[in-house]
């Protein structure tokens, strides 16, 4: 006998039969059950206990109620300096100023001035930590010869370089580089009142120095009032111990500087005018009167302002140092007069 056929007229009663077959578990299919472990289920974990913080403002009033640095980082005087430096670190995040924006305004002004405490203490520490094992740095060394980036009056720019060490000493470390000048020269060449220039950190190299910061400018303008060949500058390597021996560099000065090879002036006895000294000739007509000048007739001229050297270039009478103008002067004409003497027209000299 044949197997009887049934046939699904609507889809909707054939979609139905799907979804009741799919619903059977299939045949000898058993449910996988997961065994309790002997002993019961495990415990649940204990919730952490909740970790000790610091509050920013018992903190603040700590600190600036503390006499000491070792007090204000809670540190011991005979730390290392990683031990300070970490202390220091944990009470930086804590004092930020984000840190303190849910607080008043009193305790916001306090809260920098503790932090101000705590730059300091650490510093204080660390200086005596450098005191008492460290050694002062060794000098650096000479690196590429020093070089003019502009040449142009009122905003020269000079380069110098050292050599940085390929591995820091930890017991002659370097924390700072500084640059120092003289201020004053003297007409020997001599330099006086050396002045701090730069402080640079422990990985720079190199310096340039501008004419147009003030304290550089009097160290370059001492250079120029003398005529000096060369301008000096000392580099030092600096630690908690104290400086280096110095880095002595001889920046090339009167070369590199066209107006600073002027020619100096003669003054003359009769008409007291000034004239542009000759360069190769022991004697030299007066600008003024024409009567011959002699080569120990030459005057060192100084600014009335800056005390820089004044010279002659291209008939023009200036100051080497601030570039004022002093006057100019004109080849004069010579006339024979009626009386019999010599005249000369058209001279002005300074």
């Amino acid at each position: 006998m044949d197997a009887p056929r049934f046939s699904i007229k609507s889809r909707s009663s054939k979609r139905q039969l799907l979804m009741q077959l799919a619903l059977l578990p299939p045949t000898g299919a058993r449910a996988k059950v997961k065994p309790t472990p002997p002993g019961g289920p495990p415990p649940k974990a204990a919730a952490k206990a909740p970790t000790k913080t610091r509050d920013a403002s018992s903190e603040i009033q700590r600190i600036l109620g503390a006499a000491s640095a070792e007090e204000k980082l809670q540190i011991s005087g005979e730390a290392t300096e990683e031990a300070i430096l970490k202390v220091w670190k944990k009470l930086v995040l804590l004092l930020h100023p984000d840190k303190l924006q849910s607080l008043d305004d009193d305790t916001k002004a306090k809260g920098a001035e503790a932090l101000h405490e705590v730059h300091a203490a650490k510093e204080e520490l660390r200086q005596r930590a450098q005191q008492a094992c460290a050694q002062v740095p060794v000098p650096p060394t000479r690196g590429s010869a020093p070089r003019c980036l502009n040449a142009t009056p009122g905003a020269r720019k000079y380069e110098i370089s050292w050599m940085l060490p390929e591995v820091q000493d930890p017991k002659a470390p370097i924390e700072k580089y500084e640059v120092w000048g003289p201020r004053y020269c003297s007409e020997p060449g001599e330099t006086f009142d050396w002045v701090l220039l730069a402080t640079l950190p422990p990985l720079q190299s190199q310096f340039i120095i501008v004419e147009e910061a003030p304290t550089q400018q009097d160290v370059m303008w001492a250079a120029d009032r003398v005529l000096r060949p060369t301008m000096s500058l000392a580099v030092y390597a600096v630690n908690g111990k104290g400086p280096s021996e110095a880095l002595s560099l001889e920046l090339p000065w009167t070369s590199a500087f066209p107006w600073l090879r002027g020619v100096g002036s003669l003054l003359c006895g009769k008409c007291f005018k000034l004239t542009p000294r000759g360069a190769r000739q022991a004697w030299t007509a007066c600008a003024g009167c024409g009567v011959g000048l002699a080569a120990e007739l030459a005057i060192v001229v100084r600014c009335t302002g800056c005390g820089g050297e004044v010279l002659w270039q291209h008939n023009a009478l200036s100051c080497t140092s601030c570039r004022k103008s002093f006057g100019h002067n004109m080849p004069s004409r010579r006339s024979h007069g009626q009386d019999g003497h010599d005249r000369y027209h058209g001279a002005r000299a300074w």
